[in-house]
């Protein structure tokens, strides 16, 4: 867990491919907040393309939903694109996935 808090904290991503590792459920509700679930659904569900359409979407603060974004940036599940032409400043977010699985086991009382 300490690579992706780095990872948040230095914003230099510590991606494995198609993987994300946490050593705990309550290390793993740090780093992806709610916000950050709902953000992730909008962009795979509507492909907005701005942050400023994303945060539309959602209802809430440009400044909010940019943050949420980079931290999913910097985790892999979405990359951040220059696609308006207009606008070079823009970002459209992009999902990298269509959906995120969770696979817990339990860690087992040792004898």
């Amino acid at each position: 867990m300490e690579a992706l808090k780095r990872a948040v904290r230095t914003g230099i991503p510590d991606v494995h491919p198609d993987e994300l590792f946490c050593d705990s459920v309550e290390s793993m509700l740090e780093t992806i907040s709610r916000s950050k679930f709902e953000a992730f659904a909008m962009i795979v569900e509507h492909k907005p393309k701005s942050l400023r359409e994303l945060a539309e979407i959602l209802g809430k603060d440009l400044g909010n939903v940019s943050r949420d974004v980079k931290v999913l940036e910097l985790l892999g599940l979405v990359e951040l694109r220059k696609e308006n032409k207009q606008d070079p400043r823009a970002l459209c977010p992009v999902a990298m996935y269509d959906q995120i699985t969770f696979d817990f086991t339990p860690a087992r009382k040792r004898a």
